[in-house]
C-alpha cells in the first residue's frame, strides 16, 4: 500500500505545483507556457523532483529553470497551505525532454513517404523470397 500512497502524494503535488506556477508573475514563466509534467517525491517526503516542460523560443531551459528555482520558496509555501503533509519537500526542478523526443519522432515518421514504386518493389521482393524458399525446400513462404 505504500506505493499507492506515494503515487497519490506525487499526483497531489503535481496538481498543487501546477496551480502555484499559474499564480506566478515572473515574465519568464508566464511567457514560456511552463507546464508541470510530473513530480517524483522521495519516500521520506524531504525532496521532490519536479519535471517541467515549456514552449518558448525566447527563453532557454536554463533561464526557465532559474526562474522556477527563484519561485521555489513561494511554491513550497503554496504546497504547505494547500496539501496536508508532515513536511513540505524541497523542490528540485528537472527539464522533461520527453515532449521534444516525441515531436522529433513524429517529424521523422511524417517525413517517411512511400511511393508506388516502393510498394511494387516490396511486392517483387516478397515474391522472390517466396520463390527462393520453395527452391531451397524451405516451407517458410
Amino acid at each position: 500500500m505504500a506505493g499507492y500512497r506515494q503515487s497519490r502524494i506525487n499526483e497531489t503535488l503535481t496538481h498543487s505545483i501546477a496551480e502555484g506556477v499559474r499564480q506566478l508573475k515572473d515574465p519568464v514563466i508566464t511567457d514560456s507556457f511552463v507546464s508541470i509534467t510530473d513530480v517524483s517525491c522521495a519516500r521520506d517526503l524531504k525532496t521532490a523532483n519536479v519535471y517541467f516542460s515549456f514552449l518558448s523560443k525566447v527563453y532557454t531551459e536554463k533561464e526557465v529553470r532559474a526562474s522556477l528555482k527563484k519561485a521555489a520558496g513561494f511554491l513550497r509555501t503554496y504546497i504547505a497551505r494547500n496539501v496536508n503533509l508532515r513536511e513540505t519537500p524541497t523542490l528540485n526542478f528537472v527539464f522533461d525532454s520527453s515532449l521534444e523526443r516525441g515531436n522529433r519522432i513524429s517529424e521523422i515518421l511524417s517525413s517517411i513517404t512511400f511511393s508506388e514504386d516502393n510498394e511494387k518493389n516490396s511486392d517483387k521482393v516478397s515474391e522472390a523470397e517466396k520463390d527462393g524458399c520453395e527452391e531451397n525446400g524451405d516451407e517458410r513462404g
